[in-house]
């Protein structure tokens, strides 16, 4: 049976080098923020317009609510990703700009 010493990185060390690293722990919450997000979003909308909205409010058939609440769920897919995007682009342009003033 061997021991590990001191000078040996654990397992977690390394497995994930730079998670300790503030600019990889941001990154890793947008990642699962806007994980969560683009399944819950699209999703939900779909559900809610196609039973409360659609059939309910407007007395959409129910292959033609569901229609619609998956084509507005497809936007809303691509809105979200827009999003995202948006903010990696602002995220980066905020480094660049960080690192030239240096």
């Amino acid at each position: 049976m061997t021991t590990s010493s001191s000078s040996e990185p654990s397992t977690m060390a390394t497995l994930f080098p730079n998670f300790r690293d503030q600019e990889v722990q941001s990154a890793v919450k947008n990642l699962l923020t806007y994980s969560l997000v683009i399944l819950i979003v699209p999703l939900a909308s779909m559900f809610l317009l196609k039973q409360f909205f659609f059939e309910g409010l407007l007395g959409v058939s129910a292959n033609d609510a569901l229609t619609y609440s998956a084509i507005i769920a497809v936007v809303l897919v691509h809105v979200v990703l827009g999003i995202w995007l948006f903010a990696a682009t602002k995220q980066e342009d905020r480094k660049k700009r960080e690192n030239k003033q240096d």
